[in-house]
């Protein structure tokens, strides 16, 4: 690593050390804390229960490998147990139990998300290994599997604040998260897992999968269990971000273009995976329920893809807004608009956020917007013909207006016939943007389910503040 790639790494080192620890599965270390070595039952759910906290399987990871006993060896909690002692582990797991702690801190919604997705990639990875590779030990996939997003889970803990910066960064050029962390750290995730890795010293197999990069040639089949783990880790990791990370329109393409580029190196068939995956969701559901996990795996999946979206536009390259002068600080304004419906999304937590704009006099379409499946809806969302509907009388009327169920006979009738099957949302607001008397455009903001109260967002500054920018952006352009 460079000499800045490592500052950032030194630094998440340092409060690590310096720190109590990062919760995981706190319900699991209380499982754990009533398990005995009297027969080999008991170790064996011990070992499942480790499994599925990716916090404590590091942690017991961690101190296996440092033992004088351990040799660098130990990538199993099998080898953990053995070597750490019935009594130490639990002491560990028990030293663990933080989620309360966690539960007061601003990313803790964050973190729990994560590690429903880090269960999750290692719960494929075993099932993966299990099916198509049996001589391999699947118990080591799935612990590589667990420690893949090591990196991001340890600096949304650890360096928060930094995190911030990323995210605004990401408002700001309307990238992705990833893509703001490397400008603004100088290094991704993944390479800030590796340097977590080097300093607890883990073994080999779990370094080498947290450093796994193939290029644009498909990989050839593994010759050995460390080849077998990095490209299955990596494949679980990709699957997880597909659906984790990824919107959820392109979430079946980005799938089938993994297999297809890993089926060489895994003996991938399609319809075996797809059981895999789905299997994987399940048990992953399953767990969170039992243990009453403050996150669901769909929470998690809409959580992890907001965090990553982008703004999408259908604005075209000969549309004003593109082609506008920039204003005083030099923002064009459809950079302005982009920034600040991303914000608005956020404020609001909006399950997806779109800005409508007047096409002629009679007319109202969709230009731009971020959430969940924005990319396909931006394309659909279209008001016109002689059928009055809800979104053009609310445009005539300039005002705004808050639907808390779009089945209630109020407004059943008004609501566009595609909408169900486009968008499909139970509660919506809509906000005009209004200057003069001229009705410049309308701001879209939605919830799956149905929500009675009035969001009270509106009243906040900072919201009349972004509401006021995209006004005062449009009406420049409506003047042109």
């Amino acid at each position: 690593m460079g000499d800045e790639n490592q500052s950032i790494v030194d630094k998440l080192l340092q409060r690590m050390d310096s720190g109590p620890g990062f919760a995981g599965l706190g319900a699991s270390v209380q499982t754990i804390s009533k398990l005995s070595d009297e027969d080999d039952g008991g170790t064996r759910e011990m070992t499942a229960t480790i499994l599925q906290d990716a916090a404590l399987t590091s942690k017991l990871l961690r101190l296996a490998n440092s033992s004088a006993r351990a040799g660098r060896n130990v990538s199993t909690i099998d080898q953990a147990i053995i070597i750490l002692g019935i009594n130490t582990v639990k002491s560990v797991a028990l030293s663990l139990a933080l989620l309360d702690t966690l539960s007061n801190k601003p990313q803790s919604k964050q973190l729990h998300a994560e590690i429903v997705a880090a269960y999750f990639c290692g719960t494929l990875a075993h099932e993966i290994t299990r099916c198509n590779a049996p001589r391999y030990n699947a118990q080591e996939a799935q612990v590589c599997g667990l420690m893949q997003n090591l990196g991001r889970m340890m600096a949304i803990y650890y360096l928060y604040e930094d995190l911030e910066r990323c995210h605004a960064q990401q408002v700001e050029k309307n990238i992705d998260e990833d893509e703001a962390v490397v400008q603004i750290f100088g290094i991704g995730f993944d390479g800030v897992g590796v340097g977590i890795a080097e300093h607890w010293n883990l073994p080999d197999v779990i370094q080498q999968s947290l450093a796994t990069q193939v290029g644009k040639a498909q990989p050839r089949a593994a010759a050995n269990a460390m080849g077998w783990h990095q490209l299955c880790s990596l494949f679980a990791r990709r699957i997880t971000d597909a659906l984790f990370r990824q919107p959820e329109s392109s979430e079946k393409m980005s799938i089938n273009q993994i297999i297809t580029f890993f089926k060489p190196a895994l003996l991938l068939k399609e319809d075996e995976v797809r059981e895999w995956i789905d299997k994987a969701l399940e048990n992953t559901g399953e767990l969170l329920s039992g243990i009453a996990f403050p996150c669901d795996v769909e929470q998690a999946r809409t959580l992890l893809r907001k965090s990553s979206e982008r703004v999408t536009s259908m604005l075209s390259a000969q549309d004003s807004l593109v082609r506008s002068s920039p204003d005083a600080d030099g923002k064009m304004p459809l950079e302005i608009i982009q920034q600040a419906l991303r914000q608005l999304h956020d404020e609001f937590d909006f399950s997806r956020t779109l800005l409508c704009l007047p096409n002629g006099t009679t007319s109202l379409v969709a230009v731009a917007g971020v959430g969940n499946n924005a990319s396909q809806i931006v394309t659909k969302f279209r008001c016109q013909g002689n059928k009055p509907d809800i979104f053009r009388l609310i445009m005539n009327k300039k005002v705004d207006l808050y639907v808390a169920d779009v089945n209630s006979p109020s407004y059943a009738q008004y609501i566009p016939d595609w909408y169900g099957e486009v968008i499909g949302a139970r509660s919506f607001l809509l906000m005009s943007l209004v200057q003069d008397g001229q009705f410049l455009g309308m701001l879209y903001g939605d919830f799956p389910d149905t929500r009675a109260d009035t969001p009270t967002h509106l009243a906040r500054v900072q919201v009349r503040d972004l509401r006021n920018q995209l006004i005062r952006t449009l009406h420049a352009n409506a003047r042109r």
